[in-house]
């Protein structure tokens, strides 16, 4: 009965740690900086809380944040961002809907930039937000949830400046 029982372990130590136990060792800490890497400089982990994203991103639903996305870039308009407020602790995601000086308000919820009537694609109701003219900085973003049928004052949004915006979602 003991004879049983040793194949299976021999193969289950086979599998977990191979034939050279210093070598499995070098492997797995290799594998635990690229993951430490990973997912401090590359990649962000989140779940939306909240529905003020709603109907794009659903209270709950996990994401991947790009970290590395505006290395390079500024943010378009009609990208969702992710914006830090205090450090890593508070993220916010939203979608940018005015860009460094430009003017934007709204008024009976439709959006308007410099003037123009700007379509909201990803919108399933349009709400009766009013907001006054604002003019953006050089390094400002003007931004706001999906959810446009929540009271705007229940809402996060407004300006926010370029070095907030940590990232953008993953598709």
């Amino acid at each position: 009965m003991n004879n049983n029982i040793k194949p299976r372990t021999e193969w289950l130590k086979k599998i977990m740690v191979g034939e050279n136990l210093k070598t499995t060792l070098r492997r797995a800490i290799l594998l635990a900086l690229f993951c430490i890497l990973l997912f401090n400089y590359v990649l962000l982990p989140v779940q939306v809380r909240g529905n003020s994203m709603e109907p794009t991103y659903r209270d709950g639903s996990w994401h991947a944040v790009n970290l590395l996305k505006f290395a390079t870039r500024h943010p378009r308009r009609g990208e969702v961002v992710v914006i830090s407020m205090v450090g890593r602790r508070a993220l916010y995601l939203k979608r940018v809907l005015g860009l460094p000086g430009e003017t934007v308000s709204f008024f009976n919820g439709q959006l308007i930039v410099d003037g123009r009537e700007m379509p909201d694609p990803y919108l399933t109701g349009r709400g009766d937000w009013m907001l006054p003219a604002i003019t953006l900085d050089e390094d400002e973003y003007f931004v706001a949830g999906d959810n446009r049928a929540v009271p705007i004052e229940t809402h996060t949004l407004g300006t926010v400046k370029r070095k907030k915006m940590i990232g953008g979602l993953l598709r």
